[in-house]
């Protein structure tokens, strides 16, 4: 699993310790934590540097070089481990945490070189180590806490809920007062302004929402090398093919109906009939006693039976082609960016920039 470097700076040691120790509470290891503050005590990372904060001190620091003091003990856990340290140019510091062995190996350096080299050969830019660096020479104080993924988001959330300064906007401050040190910087950056590393790779965010602290992503996603996230939407496209609904089929086959029909007949009948008689033969009736044959021939209608086959209907089949208009729905996804920062000025994809200054 991938280990995240995650780096805030605090204008006062105070809110610094509080975020210790709410890590501390919330399972993180103290050997994952480390802390850096300027040793003014009362000190803050403003825009003025820090009070007390003298270029005497800073000379005093960079001929003694990085290193480690005496152990001054206050609190428990990571706390309890606070030594006092001189860094090159940056003078006093006491420090605690995996950082510190860093730094005490660091040694004599040039300028701010010690903790400089500490911070980018633990993930950060060059540029964001020197604003750091920065920060604690003007009295703040950097907490710098290892966590792996799954529980990199609420490191952040503590980190920020405890008043880590807005780096860029810090940062942007001291330029204009002259400071030239360091390039622009790279990593990615909350909303608080708290830099988020991932260990071997390029730098990664953790993105959140401005004032609240809610999360705008539930995972961290990996930022190109180029420092952008790609915005991506889906088209729909709608095509036509051809498919088959059906078939009709058209077939003749013979089938027999009984039918009746009625039809008058003639019939002939032969009677034979006898009559009684009695009287005498006449002289011309001796013939009578000759053969003789008399017959009558019967005649009777029968029905004649004849079929006709007559067409009385045609089916067939025929194509008829009509258009329509289908409404198609469905549904595209896209991605919007969102980005906020405490000068209340948003900026979203395809809605313009709300305020100034912010980088789209």
């Amino acid at each position: 699993m991938t280990t995240r470097t995650i780096t805030a700076l605090y204008d006062s040691y105070d809110d610094a310790a509080r975020a210790v120790t709410k890590l501390e509470a919330a399972g993180v290891p103290h050997d994952h934590i480390s802390i850096v503050g300027n040793n003014q005590g009362t000190g803050t990372a403003s825009s003025h540097g820090t009070h007390g904060d003298t270029a005497e001190d800073a000379s005093t620091g960079a001929g003694t070089g990085a290193t480690l003091g005496t152990v001054l003990g206050g609190g428990a856990g990571l706390l309890a481990g606070l030594g006092l340290m001189a860094i090159p140019g940056v003078g006093p510091v006491v420090a605690a945490g995996w950082l510190v062995a860093t730094l005490a190996g660091a040694g004599v350096g040039a300028a701010t070189g010690g903790l400089v080299g500490s911070l980018t050969g633990a993930g950060l830019s060059e540029s964001d180590a020197h604003t750091y660096a920065e920060g604690i020479r003007r009295g703040g104080t950097m907490l710098t806490v290892r966590a792996d993924e799954n529980r990199a988001t609420q490191v952040m959330d503590i980190l920020e809920e405890h008043g880590s300064v807005d780096l860029d906007e810090r940062e942007q401050t001291w330029r204009k007062e002259g400071w030239t040190g360091g390039a622009a910087t790279s990593a990615s950056t909350s909303a608080h302004g708290a830099r988020d590393v991932a260990a071997g790779a390029t730098s990664a965010g953790l993105g959140t929402s401005g004032a609240s602290g809610t999360h705008a992503a539930a995972r961290t996603d990996t930022v190109e090398r180029d420092g952008t996230i790609p915005v991506v939407n889906e088209q729909l496209h709608v095509g036509k093919r051809e498919v088959e609904q059906g078939r009709v089929r058209v077939r003749s086959y013979a089938v027999e109906t009984p039918v009746q029909e009625q039809v008058h007949l003639h019939q002939e009948n032969v009677q034979v009939e006898r009559r009684p008689t009695d009287r005498a033969l006449n002289a011309g009736d001796e013939a009578l006693f000759r053969d003789r044959t008399i017959e009558a021939t019967q005649h009777q209608e029968v029905p004649v039976v004849s079929k006709e086959a007559r067409v009385v209907e045609e089916v067939g089949l025929r194509k008829e082609a009509t258009d329509r208009t289908e409404t198609i729905s469905d549904k595209v996804r896209h991605t919007e960016v969102e980005v906020e920062d405490e000068r209340g000025q948003v900026s979203r994809t395809g809605t313009g920039t709300t305020g100034s200054g912010i980088k789209r």
